[in-house]
């Protein structure tokens, strides 16, 4: 009973030793304290939710979301998910502030986005920020208030800053998912 008892402590401890550690660039988190997924409809032909189409055009183009929503309230603290630098702040008056935080990586360059959010003084375009930093406090949105988080992969480009609502009906860019990963999957793969 000892020699497997033994055996089993033994084997548990190898197994343990040959576990690769992530490397500190690699691991993420959550922006946001709490994470309940947030839907918002704008009437028949919108969802907006994680994945889904937002809107189909007669051209046969399709807004995506590219982002999970966040339930959040205004004010509340919005960390970097990973070590980065802010690549990219913009301001609209309908989506408020957005946010591109740029990552490296093992497995190369990730772009985190970040919108409805308003960035904390003192930091700018080219800030360093550490995993767990608040770097920006949510936007007021009014019922509608929420944080929109997304995963791009590949270094900053102007499709890094697709996934939100099409500014009028099948009109501009569609947010098609270029190089956009399921932000939770990705979360859960580098924790």
């Amino acid at each position: 009973m000892i020699k497997a008892l033994v055996a089993a402590a033994v084997a548990a401890t190898q197994l343990l030793l040959s576990t690769p550690v992530p490397a500190a660039q690699d691991v993420f988190q959550r922006p946001l304290a709490s994470w309940a997924p947030h839907c918002l409809g704008f009437g028949s032909q919108w969802r907006y939710c994680n994945g889904v189409p937002l809107r189909a055009c007669p051209s046969g183009a399709v807004w995506l979301h590219t982002a999970v929503d966040v339930v959040a309230s205004t004010g509340e603290a919005v960390m970097a998910a990973g070590d980065g630098t802010i690549a990219g702040y913009s301001i609209d008056p309908q989506f408020r502030g957005g946010v591109l935080i740029r990552h490296r990586t093992s497995e190369g360059i990730v772009i985190t986005q970040y919108w409805h959010v308003w960035l904390l003084g003192g930091l700018d375009v080219g800030s360093v920020v550490k995993r767990g930093q608040v770097f920006a406090r949510v936007a007021d949105m009014g019922s509608r208030t929420h944080l929109h988080f997304a995963v791009f992969k590949g270094d900053l480009e102007a499709h890094a800053w697709n996934g939100a609502l099409p500014p009028s009906p099948c009109s501009g860019f569609p947010a098609f998912p270029y190089r956009f990963v399921d932000p939770n999957a990705f979360l859960a793969a580098h924790q």
